[in-house]
């Protein structure tokens, strides 16, 4: 298997894994979308979604549903301010 093949892999586990630890599904599915983007666009090391932050963004997802899911859509999405404003309402994290 290749290299390219094998980093695609992570990001699949991880949304697994955090079903299978009680993770919400469109929670996890976030949390794949950072990991996936992070690999796709090179991010560094500075930015969340490295493979190796897989194990803190599952704590992250389990101690505080609510804020982790806002803060992956800030970083997803950090220009899409009505998505920023439609998130927090609808979490009531105002």
């Amino acid at each position: 298997m290749d290299d390219q093949a094998t980093k695609k892999i992570f990001w699949d586990e991880w949304q697994h894994e955090a079903m299978a630890a009680g993770v919400a599904a469109p929670l996890a599915k976030l949390g794949w979308e950072v990991l996936r983007a992070h690999r796709q666009n090179r991010w560094g090391k500075d930015f969340l979604g490295a493979e190796d932050d897989g194990p803190l963004m599952l704590a992250m997802c389990l101690e505080d549903p609510a804020g982790t899911e806002l803060f992956f859509i800030e970083n997803l999405y950090p220009y899409d301010t009505a998505l920023i404003d439609a998130t927090r309402a609808k979490l009531g994290l105002q």
